[in-house]
């Protein structure tokens, strides 16, 4: 990792996400490229919560992902496998990062 700038990946196979979930639960900051923050913020409220309400106050989160990983073009096929109109993109980005930054402590 030159610099500490590099993302962290998995080079396992399948079920890796799952192995990487409970060694977060074990041991979070072992051989983890991030410090580990506090813990979840007090005043947070848990996504669900938040994605439930009828009316939600939202602020724009402007990102470009890896062409390679063909993101738009597999929640495409998502919502038309699942028979879904609208796939608000937002909220799952919205579950995504919340679960991404809640595992480090943040």
């Amino acid at each position: 990792m030159a610099g500490g700038t590099a993302f962290p990946i998995r080079n396992e196979g399948p079920g890796a996400h799952q192995e990487q979930d409970i060694r977060s639960q074990e041991a979070p900051s072992e051989g983890a490229p991030y410090a580990h923050g506090p813990g979840r913020p007090k005043d947070i409220p848990e996504v669900a919560v938040v994605l439930n309400q009828r009316i939600i106050a939202r602020e724009s989160l402007d990102s470009s992902v890896p062409a390679a990983l063909k993101l738009k073009k597999r929640i495409k096929r998502f919502a038309l496998d699942n028979e879904l109109d609208h796939l608000p993109i937002g909220d799952i980005v919205s579950v995504a990062l919340d679960e991404w930054l809640s595992a480090r402590g943040f």
